[in-house]
C-alpha cells in the first residue's frame, strides 16, 4: 500500500502545480501596474525601443509627465504601452464568452489599440487641436476574438489633453480597478441598479418636499430641502453612467455636473439654518451668492478653468461641513428634539461626503472617491422621515384625543353659541326697541301734508335702515321733509326744509331728529312771536339757519347735515331759498327739466365759519311750475359691479333730470324711475313743490289810458335830469288816472320825488312797491336809503340786510349798510362790514370817510 502510495505521490504534485499556475493566469488579467509611457502618439516602436519609460504603475506620475516637453500652443499626447501573456486554456474561455478591457477613467481624447488595432476612441482631435472632448468614466472596449493569440499581446492607450488640463488615466473609480476580463464579467461594471434607484427616491423625496412647501410656504426648510433633495438626485445620475445614454458631449455633461454639485451643499446649509434656526443668516446668504457665482461662470469657462473652479469650490466645503456642524451642535445644546433625531444621519452624510470630497481631491494616498455620499444621504432620509413620522404620530393622537371628547366638546360649543346667540338676539331685540323709540319721536316731525289752492306739496322718503320690532315694520334714517305754512309781516308763506344728516341709522336719525326739533320749534316760535312774523322772509331764513347752525355746532364735527331751507310766497310764487351742501334743486317746466343752481354756496350744517359765506337765492316760480328737491340717494345709486368685483356707483347727477322728464313730473313714477335705473343704497327724500297760482310780475312798460307809459316827454325829462319838470309831467298823468296808478307809475314816481328831496312821498311808495314786489332790489335799496335820511336807522338795516343776504357782493349796499350800523353804535358789525367792503373794492372812498366817522362822537339812534 505505501509502495503505491509513493508512486502516486508525483502524479498528484504536478496535477496541483498545474491547477495552481493555471488559476494564476485565468481571466481577468489585472491592467493597474507594468506599463510603459512615452510622449506623442507612438504606434509603431517596439517595446524594447529605449524611448519607453517604465511605470510602476497608474495613474502617471505628474513627474513623469512634466519630463515630457511640446511645442508652445499644441496638445499634449502621450502613449501608454503594456504587454502580458495569454494562455491557450483562457483562449478556449473565449468559445462561450468575449473579452473586452475596462479602464476606470480617461481624463480627455483617447485612442485604444489592441495588438496593433484600434478597439475604441473618445474625443476626437483635428488638426492638432481637441475638437470634442473625450472624458469618460469606465470606459469598456470590446476585444476582437480574431486579435486574441496565445502567448504575448499588447494594449496601447493614447491620451491628449490641451495644454495644463489633466492627463492621465485613473489606476480606480469606484473601487473598480482597470482590467481585461470576460465581457460579461465587465458588463456588471455598469450595472447601477441600486444608484439609479437612490436617485429616483431622492427625486420623489424632494417633490414631496415641494409639495409640503406649497401647501404651507411658512415652512421654507420644506423649500430647500426639496431642492437640495432633486439636486442631489440629478449629481446622482450625471455621476452615473446612463448619463452616457443622452450623449452629450462630454465638455457639456463636465459643466451641468459642475453647476448641479455647486448648488447641492447651499440648499443643505440654507436647510439647516431655517429648520432650526427659523432664520437665514449672513453665512449661509453669503454661502448662496457664492455657489451662484460659480455656477454663473461655468458656461463661459474653458475645461481648465471649470477644473480650477471646482477646486476652489472643493475647498469651500470643507468650510461649509464645519459652520454645519456649528448648527447641528448649537440646535443639540439648545436641546432641540429634531436635531437629536437627525444628528446620526447628519453625522454620516457628512462624513461620507467629506470622504468622497477628500478622495476626489486626492489629498490622502490610496484614497479615492467610492461615491458614498448617496448612501450617507439615505441615512440622513430616514431622520427626516421619523421626524415626520413623529410629528404624524402627535397629530394622530391628538385628533384621537379630539375626537373621544368630541361629542362633549360640540355641546359644550353649542352651549356657548347658544348663549352668544341669546346674547345677541337680547341686544337686537334692545336696539330694535331703540330704533323704534327714535321713530316714533321721528313720525310728528317728519310732516308736509299741507292743503292750499296756490300750491301743492307731495313728498317721499324712504330709509334704508329697515327693521321689525314686536309686529311694527318700521324704518329709521338721517332723511327728513318738513313743511308748514307761516305769516311773516302778514303774507302767507310755505316754510320747508329738507336734510340729510351725516351717518346711518340711528347716528344719522339723531341728526334728524336735531334738525325737525330745532325747525319745528323755529316755526312754532314764528307763529306765536310777533318779533318772529315781523321778519322779512330773507332774514327770516338766516336767522332760521343760524339758530340750526349753532345747535350743530355744539357736537363739534361729530354730527353735520345737508339741508336746502327754504319760503314760498305763496302769493307772488318767488322761492327764497339756500342750499347747505344739499343735491342741486330741480325746475320741471314745460315738460324739461333743468337744474335752478350751478354751484355750492354754503358747507353742510355743523361745520364752522357759514356764516359770512351765507346766500339767499331767489327764483320765481309760475303756474304749473314744480321744484323737486332730494337727498343725495337720488344719486348714489348702484349700477352693477366691474370685471374685478367693484361696485359701479352712478356719479352722473344729471340723471335725476332725465327720470323727472321719464316720469313726467309724477314723484311716484320718478321714484320707480331711480330703482330702474339702479338700486338704492342711501336714504332717499323727494319734496316737490308745484305752484297754482297766477303770480303778478312787474312789467316795465304800461298803458295808462291811450298814451304809453313811460313816455316820450318823461323820458326826456329823465334824459336831461329835469327832476322838478319829471315831476309835475307825472302828478298831470295821476290826476287822469282813475282808481290806483299802475306799480310801474308808482315806481318812477317814488324815483323822482327821492331826487326833488320829498323824501316821505318817496318812501311811501316803495313800502307800498315793495310789499307786491319783493323781487325788486333797486327799489329795496332806494327805500333804505330813504330809511337813513329820515333817521330810521333800523328799518334801513332791515332792508340792507335783505338786500346782503340776496347780493353780498353789492358793494354799495354794503357800504350803505356799515354806515346805518355807525348810527346805531353797532361798531363790530360795522367793522366786519368794512372789512368785506374793502375786498370787494379796495379803492372805496366811502370806507374811508365812515371810518372817520367812527373817530368822532356820533350821536345815539339805537332808540330811534
Amino acid at each position: 500500500m505505501k509502495k503505491n502510495i509513493n508512486k502516486l505521490f508525483p502524479t498528484l504534485t504536478i496535477l496541483c502545480l498545474f491547477c495552481f499556475f493555471s488559476a494564476l493566469e485565468a481571466f481577468p488579467i489585472p491592467l493597474t501596474k507594468d506599463w510603459k509611457i512615452s510622449s506623442g502618439k507612438n504606434l509603431q516602436s517596439g517595446e524594447d525601443d529605449p524611448n519607453w519609460i517604465v511605470l510602476q504603475s497608474l495613474p502617471i506620475p505628474k513627474h513623469t509627465l512634466d519630463s515630457f516637453s511640446y511645442p508652445e500652443d499644441t496638445i499634449h499626447s502621450v502613449t501608454l504601452l503594456k504587454s502580458f501573456i495569454i494562455s491557450k486554456e483562457e483562449i478556449s474561455e473565449l468559445s462561450t464568452d468575449g473579452l473586452s478591457v475596462h479602464f476606470p477613467l480617461f481624463t480627455n481624447v483617447y485612442e485604444v489599440f489592441f495588438n496593433g488595432e484600434r478597439i475604441g476612441q473618445g474625443g476626437s482631435v483635428v488638426g492638432g487641436k481637441i475638437v470634442r472632448n473625450g472624458f469618460k468614466r469606465h470606459v469598456i472596449l470590446p476585444i476582437p476574438k480574431t486579435k486574441v493569440k496565445e502567448g504575448s499581446n499588447e494594449i496601447r492607450v493614447v491620451l491628449s489633453s490641451d495644454p495644463g488640463e489633466e492627463l492621465n488615466a485613473y489606476a480606480s473609480l469606484n473601487s473598480t480597478p482597470p482590467l481585461i476580463d470576460l465581457r460579461s464579467r465587465n458588463s456588471e461594471i455598469l450595472s447601477e441598479r441600486s444608484t439609479l434607484m437612490l436617485a429616483f427616491l431622492y427625486l420623489f423625496v424632494g417633490f414631496y418636499h415641494f409639495l409640503f412647501y406649497f401647501k404651507r410656504n411658512q415652512d421654507r426648510y420644506n423649500l430647500f430641502f426639496g431642492l437640495f433633495s432633486i439636486f442631489l438626485s440629478a449629481y446622482i445620475y450625471f455621476r452615473s453612467n446612463a448619463v452616457y445614454e443622452l450623449e452629450l458631449d462630454p465638455l457639456l455633461q463636465m459643466k451641468l455636473e459642475y453647476m448641479i454639485v455647486f448648488n447641492v451643499p447651499a440648499f443643505f446649509l440654507l436647510f439647516l439654518e431655517d429648520f432650526f434656526r427659523s432664520k437665514i443668516g449672513p453665512l449661509s446668504r453669503f454661502y448662496r451668492f457664492f455657489a451662484l457665482g460659480l455656477t454663473s461662470l461655468i458656461p463661459f469657462s474653458s475645461r481648465f478653468i471649470c477644473i480650477q473652479l471646482l477646486q476652489i469650490w472643493q475647498f469651500s466645503v470643507l468650510v461649509f461641513s464645519v459652520y454645519s456642524f456649528y448648527i447641528m451642535f448649537q440646535a443639540l445644546w439648545r436641546k432641540n428634539q429634531d436635531s437629536v433625531r437627525l444628528f446620526a444621519g447628519f453625522f454620516i452624510l457628512l462624513a461620507s461626503a467629506i470622504l468622497d470630497l477628500l478622495g476626489s481631491m486626492q489629498m490622502i494616498t490610496g484614497l479615492e472617491n467610492y461615491g458614498l455620499l448617496k448612501y450617507g444621504f439615505f441615512t440622513f432620509e430616514l431622520g427626516i422621515v421619523f421626524i415626520l413620522a413623529n410629528r404624524f404620530l402627535s397629530v394622530h393622537n391628538e385628533a384621537e384625543e379630539l375626537n373621544r371628547d368630541l361629542d362633549l366638546k360640540v355641546r359644550e360649543r353649542t352651549g356657548q353659541l347658544q348663549d352668544t346667540l341669546d346674547q345677541i338676539r337680547e341686544l337686537k331685540i334692545q336696539q330694535d326697541g331703540d330704533y323704534f323709540l327714535t321713530s316714533l319721536l321721528l313720525d310728528p316731525l317728519n310732516r308736509y301734508q299741507i292743503k292750499s289752492d296756490l300750491y301743492n306739496i307731495e313728498g317721499f322718503s324712504r330709509q334704508k335702515k329697515q327693521f321689525e320690532f314686536k309686529q311694527w315694520k318700521k324704518e329709521i334714517g338721517g332723511d327728513i321733509i318738513v313743511a308748514d305754512e307761516i305769516l311773516l309781516k302778514d303774507r302767507k308763506y310755505l316754510a320747508f326744509v329738507n336734510g340729510d344728516a351725516m351717518g346711518k341709522s340711528i347716528q344719522g336719525a339723531g341728526g334728524a331728529l336735531v334738525l325737525g326739533v330745532v325747525f319745528r320749534s323755529f316755526l312754532a316760535r314764528t307763529q306765536s312771536v310777533s318779533s318772529y312774523k315781523s321778519k322779512p322772509p330773507e332774514l327770516w331764513l338766516k336767522e332760521c339757519f343760524f339758530e340750526l347752525q349753532n345747535i350743530f355746532e355744539s357736537f363739534d364735527g361729530s354730527m353735520l347735515v345737508s339741508v336746502v331751507l327754504g319760503l314760498l310766497d305763496v302769493k307772488s310764487g318767488i322761492l327764497f331759498f339756500l342750499n347747505a351742501e344739499h343735491p342741486w334743486t330741480a325746475l320741471y317746466r314745460d315738460a324739461t327739466a333743468s337744474f335752478i343752481e350751478d354751484k355750492l354756496e354754503l358747507r353742510k350744517i355743523g361745520i364752522t365759519g357759514l356764516e359770512s359765506k351765507m346766500k339767499i337765492k331767489t327764483f320765481f316760480m309760475e303756474n304749473g311750475d314744480s321744484i323737486f328737491i332730494g337727498s343725495d340717494g337720488r344719486d348714489d345709486l348702484l349700477l352693477g359691479v366691474d370685471s374685478d368685483g367693484t361696485r359701479v356707483i352712478n356719479e352722473d347727477e344729471s340723471q335725476f333730470l332725465k327720470r323727472i322728464e321719464e316720469a313726467r313730473g309724477d314723484i311716484g313714477m320718478l321714484v320707480q324711475g331711480l330703482r330702474n335705473f339702479g338700486e338704492l343704497t342711501d336714504d332717499l327724500s323727494i319734496l316737490k313743490l308745484t305752484y297754482l297760482g297766477r303770480p303778478k310780475r312787474f312789467v316795465p312798460v304800461v298803458r295808462i289810458g291811450a298814451t304809453e307809459f313811460p313816455d316820450a316827454a318823461y323820458l326826456g325829462y329823465l334824459r336831461d335830469e329835469r327832476w322838478e319838470l319829471a315831476a309835475d309831467h307825472l302828478e298831470n298823468i295821476k290826476g287822469t288816472i282813475k282808481g290806483e296808478a299802475p306799480p310801474t307809475f308808482n315806481k318812477e314816481l317814488a324815483k323822482v320825488y327821492y331826487k326833488i328831496g320829498k323824501y316821505q312821498e318817496s318812501l311811501t311808495l316803495l313800502e307800498e312797491f315793495i310789499s307786491e314786489f319783493p323781487e325788486d332790489i333797486e327799489s329795496m335799496f332806494t327805500a333804505s336809503l330813504l330809511y337813513k335820511r329820515l333817521n330810521r336807522y333800523r328799518q334801513a338795516v332791515e332792508l340792507g340786510e335783505r338786500i346782503l343776504l340776496r347780493e353780498p357782493e353789492f358793494a354799495g349796499n354794503v357800504a350803505h349798510l356799515a354806515e346805518s350800523y355807525l348810527f346805531i353804535h353797532k361798531k363790530d358789525a360795522v367793522l366786519h362790514l368794512l372789512s368785506k367792503l374793502e375786498k370787494l373794492d379796495p379803492a372805496n372812498l366811502h370806507a374811508r370817510e365812515i371810518r372817520i366817522q367812527m373817530e368822532n362822537p356820533i350821536a345815539d339812534h339805537r332808540n330811534d
